[in-house]
């Protein structure tokens, strides 16, 4: 290469690198970033063409830049660090079945959103360099804020965890999530020991495990409920993995109204149908009313119209608040209609408001059958 064509190669490059990090900003999905070597002679070109070949369709045509030397670099969207690991331990056997060629030196990483460019590629190139010098890690790997090849991923997550030992801990009742933040006192290898406030002991007691999330680790994790020490509220943990998704992740939770919420639907300044809320989450609802009405909508053409919802709900001082949010028809069956709505941030809030207190009712429910 003339210095012209690495210049303008460094260009080229680091615009694509901005770009896949904007794009993970902009769409708050989760990206990694990975950088290997591969080497191989310019005689051997058609056979390392076919294996180049293999990776972009292993990866669903995941661009490969080519950095210097024999280095590469690979960003993939929308998987987390242990997901794509797994993927790539899977490729790289795979290449090595296929064309008898070995890729043990990696690295990966995963952009945080206190990253730049530079230090997102200062981290990857040191996890690289430490794959090097690793007997056992061909693939090494971390964040930010520890390395999970060094010394087992559990580890230092015990170390993580007396580090930093708030956690937010994740259950389901009748298909609900409901969480509650709980304080590390004790971990080591595959075991941590937590203490809960006593008002969740009852949801925990019902659970045979449940879903960890922690700001320092970007997976979650799902554990086993091992113990449950009720007197001083101390729930024991074992048995640790690490899930790319979870139930936790849902973008809408969904509650079913404590007691009958009614809403009208409004076509034009006037109301169209009336009817009640079966359940509801902060970006849809689920609406119950007279089938007659549903099919005159659906007659009329109005399916594919903008409506206003009214209704009326409790917040946590136990005052009505009015809301008016616009809504589109998602999916009609029988007399339930399926809207989209679309509130204003104060709406927004009421209604995630509305949704924890539900939430809280539920525990309480638990409390009162224990």
């Amino acid at each position: 290469m003339t210095n012209q064509s690495i210049i303008i190669n460094n260009i080229v490059n680091q615009a694509f690198i901005q770009s896949q990090i904007q794009r993970s900003k902009d769409f708050a999905t989760p990206l990694c970033a990975v950088k290997f070597e591969l080497k191989f002679h310019p005689k051997e070109g058609a056979k390392f063409q076919e294996i180049f070949s293999f990776i972009y369709s292993y990866l669903n045509f995941t661009p490969i830049i080519y950095e210097s030397g024999n280095s590469y670099l690979l960003f993939i969207h929308e998987s987390k660090i242990h997901t794509v690991v797994s993927t790539l331990k899977n490729m790289f056997t795979s290449i090595k079945i296929k064309y008898g060629v070995f890729i043990n030196n990696v690295g990966v990483t995963n952009f945080d959103d206190e990253d730049t460019a530079a230090s997102l590629m200062e981290r990857v190139h040191r996890f690289l360099l430490k794959s090097k010098l690793s007997q056992n890690n061909h693939i090494y790997y971390g964040t930010r804020y520890f390395d999970y090849s060094h010394n087992g991923d559990f580890e230092n997550i015990s170390h993580i965890f007396m580090q930093s030992p708030t956690l937010n801990v994740y259950g389901f009742y009748k298909e609900i999530p409901l969480s509650n933040q709980v304080e590390v006192v004790e971990s080591k290898m595959g075991y941590a020991k937590v203490r809960s406030p006593k008002e969740y002991i009852p949801f925990m007691k019902r659970q045979e495990y449940v879903y960890l999330e922690h700001k320092m680790i970007p997976d979650i994790l799902r554990a086993d409920v091992m113990h449950i020490d009720y007197q001083n509220s101390f729930v024991e943990l074992s048995n640790f993995k690490f899930l790319d998704n979870s139930p936790v992740h849902r973008k809408n939770i969904r509650v079913t109204p404590h007691r009958p919420v009614q809403a009208s639907l409004e076509y034009e300044d006037e109301i169209y149908i009336q009817g009640l809320i079966a359940d509801i989450s902060k970006n849809s609802i689920l609406f119950t009313t007279q089938l007659n009405k549903i099919e005159e909508i659906q007659v009329k053409g109005l399916h594919t119209k903008t409506f206003t919802l009214e209704f009326h709900i409790e917040d946590m001082e136990n005052q009505i608040r009015n809301i008016q949010v616009k809504a589109m028809i998602y999916k009609v069956f029988g007399n339930q209609i399926v809207l989209n709505i679309y509130p204003s941030l104060e709406a927004q809030n009421i209604i995630m408001e509305y949704i924890t207190m539900c939430q809280n009712l539920l525990l309480l429910e638990i409390k009162g059958a224990a």
